[in-house]
């Protein structure tokens, strides 16, 4: 019975498998290429805030700094995030709530087409989601829909590897795991005005043996142009990862909502 149950599984995961690759077929027998733009090296630094005041006394920071190159055959990135809060009431002392630090690179080739292949990888920890150390790694391929001067809507599919090292973890749960994720991305980059731009990318990362084991990522961003290096911007990011609270988390999600500007150059 458990073998048949087993075989069951296994026979959903590779329908699910083939309806995905069914989905990106048509779009892989015609893949014209779309002329390439923004080649070169650009780069950008921002830094955003929080903060909470009266009764309840909170601040939130936030540093992003990051750089790429692309070509028509070659697009390369990294970019690094931190994040620190702390929070006390009026009769308390000062408690660090949150701390993470993300680093993750990436290779495109040939970026400027419909289809594109790319490798990345990543290196994280985070104090709120209880995560001593995270590393995983991944290649897949991009397929952009719509892509029009400054604009584009794109959506990718990859196979990863991670390894987490939870950080003092609440039994019965291990102290490390390895697993292998489905990674599906969708993204989103309008210039709304010609001062105003919104980028909006959404990740969903099922465990391939258990896909009601997850984390999703959604990021929303909105940047007001004030000259031809500097915006402010106003980020709302919200994390999920259905393994957090048996780590020891408090929740699950991982919210923040940010204000700042940004360096372009």
């Amino acid at each position: 019975m458990q073998l048949d149950t087993t075989s069951k599984a296994a026979t959903g995961r590779r329908r699910w498998a083939m309806k995905i690759a069914l989905l990106f077929l048509p779009s892989i027998i015609r893949a014209p290429a779309i002329g390439a733009q923004d080649v070169g090296w650009t780069g950008a630094i921002e830094a955003s805030a929080n903060v909470l005041f009266g009764a309840a006394r909170g601040r939130l920071v936030a540093l992003k700094a990051g750089a790429q190159r692309a070509d028509s055959t070659l697009e390369v990135q990294g970019d690094v995030l931190l994040s620190y809060a702390d929070a006390r009431t009026e009769d308390e002392e000062r408690e660090v709530t949150a701390r993470a630090v993300r680093l993750s690179v990436g290779a495109d080739y040939r970026p400027f087409e419909r289809l594109s292949p790319f490798w990345f990888g990543s290196a994280e920890s985070s104090l709120q989601q209880r995560i001593d150390r995270r590393y995983s790694t991944g290649v897949g391929a991009k397929l952009t829909f719509y892509r029009e001067e400054e604009d584009d809507v794109s959506a990718s599919l990859a196979l990863l590897w991670e390894h987490t090292r939870a950080l003092d973890p609440e039994p019965p749960t291990p102290l490390s795991a390895t697993q292998a994720r489905w990674s599906l991305r969708v993204r989103v980059r309008r210039q709304l005005t010609e001062t105003t731009r919104l980028e909006h990318v959404t990740f969903y990362q099922p465990v391939v043996e258990r896909l009601a084991r997850y984390a999703a990522e959604s990021t929303t961003s909105l940047a007001v142009t004030i000259n031809a290096r500097i915006a402010v911007t106003g980020t709302l990011r919200d994390r999920y990862d259905s393994e957090a609270r048996s780590r020891g988390a408090r929740s699950n999600h991982d919210g923040q909502l940010l204000f700042g500007a940004r360096a372009s150059f």
